[in-house]
């Protein structure tokens, strides 16, 4: 299973995701179903790209992060 984190960036208002298991990946997206989607494309890629060598099909595990700060009543 690879493992790849993800973060809310409030300024740019955008997912990010990055890992260490995935040599090369860099995502950004508007929305976390979408991070996924990019993630679940491009983790091959990267994968053949980099000559890392995993056989069958590829299990990914992403945690998301996001801080936020509620409103006092």
């Amino acid at each position: 299973m690879l493992e790849i984190a993800a973060q809310w960036d409030d300024e740019a208002e955008v997912w990010i995701a990055t890992s260490e298991d995935v040599p090369g990946l860099c995502v950004e997206a508007s929305t976390f179903d979408e991070l996924v989607d990019v993630a679940m494309e491009l983790t091959p890629e990267l994968l053949e790209l980099n000559h890392v060598e995993i056989s069958g099909p590829v299990s990914l595990h992403i945690t998301a992060e996001r801080t936020m700060t509620a409103k006092a009543a």
